[in-house]
């Protein structure tokens, strides 16, 4: 008779517990998922009971192991409250506001992978010390997920009456004659310093910076009470003003100059103007206005001045440039200022011009020389300018008016013969 050992069957079931206990199969491991995490944050959390801008920043990043093929975030916002500006704008992402939420859909997301930060103002409206409102950014896919408890992120703003600030800005500025120019016209920028804010500014200072050569007068044109010092000749300057009142409005700052020549249509002509104010607590933001003019479209006035020895009316090839000192250049445009020309020594001239209606007006302070006879046959040769006015010393001439569009070119010419 053979008597098993109890031993030996303890044995053989922790043999087989062992079995059943072992290494899970395959098939039951942890699907792979996406792991979509929210957060947002905003620049104070503390504002003015007049109401502010906020600026918020919605962040959100894939934290699992698969990727998430598509989600959509809601940004909820409190009553008093709403987007402003321009509203986000980012990479990849398609957002919708919906009142009282901003939408936002963005495309698949790989694993371990974060979306580009959208990023926005809240206009915050007049409210009452102690008043909050929440900001709430939630994500949703349609992709399982690992976890939903990580979705959403909140932060609470709050009217604080003890939040006091002034906020400067740069407002009504001025283009003359247009924001579109063309070399040698004068042009001139006004404009204003305005105190947003809650509080008094102690002074205001305004930076200009330019291209050198635009203004030969920074604030030479401006109200006295501005005070403005060089900081690099022809290109650099320092104003300042003040104090501000919130609400308040300083007195007109102009700057004025030239625009130099060698721009191409639709080149920036960059003016910066940053404020600020020795005030502590002040708001920067929007502080530096991007100003200045663009390079238009000239059309152009060109001729020769040449010396008519044969008094023909026509230049023929061996007649050249007529001494020019005693002789006046300038386009009159209809309803507008004349514009003197520069008559280069070899007696040519070429002036850039906006278009319009114009005529060309010549002038000879001369006992010594006369215009010759206008319109002698070929008009590509003879001279283009009739006498209007004749006494021994001096003449006048003129053209016909003439209309020249953006681009255009007319070529006038003017021939004088010597007398006595």
């Amino acid at each position: 008779m053979r008597i098993s050992s109890p031993r030996s069957g303890a044995v053989l079931a922790l043999a087989v517990l062992g079995t059943t206990l072992g290494t899970a199969s395959p098939a039951l491991a942890a699907p792979a998922r996406a792991d979509l995490t929210a957060d947002v944050t905003v620049d104070r959390s503390r504002i003015p009971v007049a109401g502010e801008l906020v600026e918020t920043r919605v962040s959100v990043a894939n934290a699992g192991v698969a990727t998430a093929d598509g989600f959509t975030v809601t940004v909820t916002l409190p009553a008093s409250a709403y987007i402003g500006g321009e509203g986000p704008v980012a990479d990849s992402w398609q957002c919708t506001a919906v009142s009282p939420a901003l939408v936002c859909n963005h495309p698949a997301l790989a694993a371990g992978q974060s979306a580009a930060p959208l990023e926005f103002g809240i206009q915050f409206r007049e409210g009452t010390d102690g008043q909050s409102g929440a900001i709430t950014a939630s994500v949703s896919s349609t992709s399982r997920e690992a976890s939903t408890r990580n979705n959403s992120a909140t932060q609470t703003v709050t009217y604080d009456a003890s939040v006091t600030y002034p906020n400067l800005r740069i407002t009504d500025v001025g283009y003359i004659p247009g924001s579109e120019v063309i070399e040698g016209d004068w042009v001139k920028q006004p404009l204003h310093v305005t105190n947003l804010g809650t509080a008094a500014a102690e002074d205001v200072r305004v930076h200009v910076v330019a291209p050198t050569g635009i203004f030969g007068g920074v604030g030479d044109q401006s109200d006295p009470s501005w005070q403005c010092t060089t900081v690099v000749a022809g290109q650099e300057w320092e104003c300042v003003n003040g104090p501000l009142a919130p609400g308040a409005q300083t007195p007109v700052l102009s700057f004025s100059g030239s625009v130099p020549a060698g721009g191409q249509p639709g080149d920036r002509i960059p003016v910066t103007y940053t404020v600020s104010t020795s005030t502590p607590d002040e708001d920067p933001r929007g502080n530096v206005f991007e100003g200045g003019f663009l390079y238009g479209t000239p059309a152009y006035v060109s001729g020769r001045v040449w010396l008519d020895a044969d008094a023909d009316g026509q230049r023929d090839a061996d007649e050249g440039a007529a001494p020019t000192g005693e002789l006046s250049l300038a386009l009159q445009p209809l309803g507008s200022f004349q514009r003197n020309v520069t008559v280069n020594a070899d007696g040519t001239f070429r002036a850039a011009v906006h278009d319009g209606d114009y005529q060309l007006l010549a002038g000879l302070y001369s006992t010594t020389h006369r215009f010759t006879s206008a319109n002698a046959g070929d008009d590509a040769t003879d001279s283009d300018v009739t006498v209007t006015y004749d006494s021994p010393d001096f003449q006048e001439s003129q053209s016909e008016p003439f209309f020249l569009a953006q681009g255009d070119e007319v070529v006038l010419d003017i021939g004088l013969v010597a007398v006595g």
